[in-house]
């Protein structure tokens, strides 16, 4: 009974139904479970289904726990799968050197064996913690291998999220015409898979590419898109984001209330999930619209504190971005640090279309 609960729990999930499936997952916990097998599974499928709804701190716990009962059962397959998911875990929550740390140990038990799809899955999972690092580049890099290593398995579902990952990091470097290439592609891929939180990523990444190419109402459609999806599925991480990009659309159309509408949404989300890095961009927002308002020494306030959070927690990019943003309100322009990452990110005046 436990397993055919355990199995319909991971279905769920697999179609974006977190919530049913969470709902499964905690009546086997209360209820007990026989074997430490069937426990280890249970704790990663609850770690996997909270990471998904934004619940970051009750997704590291089970994924912790996982580890302790894979060490119990002195099976290092499982203590890696749980360790990589833990980095994806504590890097939702901003801790990328942690994560690496995690992917690490994970790669040298997968290498061991030899685990082809695993080191894929390990590649994508370090593409992403690199570009939050602010290593951009090498975040490319693992994508384009992890997405070389998935198509190779005929894996689609992982190779698509490969072409998100892609776009996003294609976004960052500056490269807007690529970005909107890698999520396009992804957008057919996750239609025909009928995934709706590939689906919606794409969508969301689709609406940034055309920001950042300037075509404003394409974009706030396509944010539209994906923000329906993701509240049917419950997915508030990536809602976040999303909101705070149609949030940046606004602005840059001048349309400062609605903007502050959608940033205010953002910024109780990114509160919710414990993210740091989307709270240094809804300051840097903050800032700008303070500054548009005529209160530069608010804004040169804000812009202050975001700067010292991102050097805190180890950001190059938001940092950067916070540096160029303060040396403007300043009168001081200086865009050096983004040549100094390798990013085609250069800018004139308030208000920055950020990628």
């Amino acid at each position: 009974m436990i397993r055919e609960d355990l199995e319909k729990a991971d279905k769920l999930r697999d179609k974006s139904r977190y919530r049913e499936a969470l709902k499964i997952l905690t009546r086997v916990l209360e209820k007990g479970c026989e074997s430490r097998e069937d426990l280890f599974q249970c704790r990663l499928l609850a770690g996997h289904t909270y990471r998904m709804l934004g619940d970051f701190e009750a997704a590291a716990a089970n994924y912790e726990q996982a580890i302790t009962i894979a060490r119990e059962l002195k099976d290092p397959v499982k203590g890696a799968d749980a360790k990589v998911s833990l980095a994806l875990s504590v890097r939702g929550m901003g801790d990328w050197a942690a994560a690496l740390r995690l992917l690490g140990s994970a790669e040298r038990v997968y290498l061991r064996r030899d685990d082809e799809g695993a080191l894929a899955f390990l590649n994508w999972a370090k593409g992403g913690t690199c570009r939050i690092k602010g290593d951009i580049d090498e975040a490319i890099k693992y994508f384009k291998t992890a997405y070389g290593e998935f198509t190779r398995l005929g894996d689609e579902h992982a190779a698509g999220f490969c072409l998100n990952g892609l776009g996003g990091a294609s976004r960052v470097k500056g490269l807007y015409g690529r970005s909107l290439d890698y999520y396009t592609r992804a957008n057919g891929l996750f239609k025909k898979l009928r995934d709706p939180f590939g689906l919606a990523y794409s969508y969301c990444g689709i609406g940034n590419a055309l920001r950042m190419k300037g075509e404003w109402d394409p974009a706030a459609a396509s944010f539209k898109k994906a923000l329906k999806v993701y509240a049917k599925i419950g997915d508030i991480v990536s809602s976040s984001y999303t909101l705070w990009s149609l949030s940046k659309t606004y602005v840059m159309l001048g349309r400062y209330e609605t903007a502050k509408k959608y940033l205010k949404e953002a910024e109780k989300f990114f509160r919710k999930t414990k993210d740091p890095r989307g709270m240094i961009y809804c300051l840097l927002s903050e800032a700008e619209l303070k500054a548009l308002a005529g209160r530069k020494k608010s804004a040169r306030a804000v812009v202050s504190g975001a700067l010292e959070l991102a050097r805190a927690q180890g950001f190059a990019v938001e940092a950067c971005h916070a540096e160029a943003m303060l040396s403007v309100l300043e009168g001081a322009p200086s865009f050096a640090c983004y040549d100094d990452l390798g990013l085609k990110q250069k800018y004139k005046e308030l208000p920055f279309n950020l990628p």
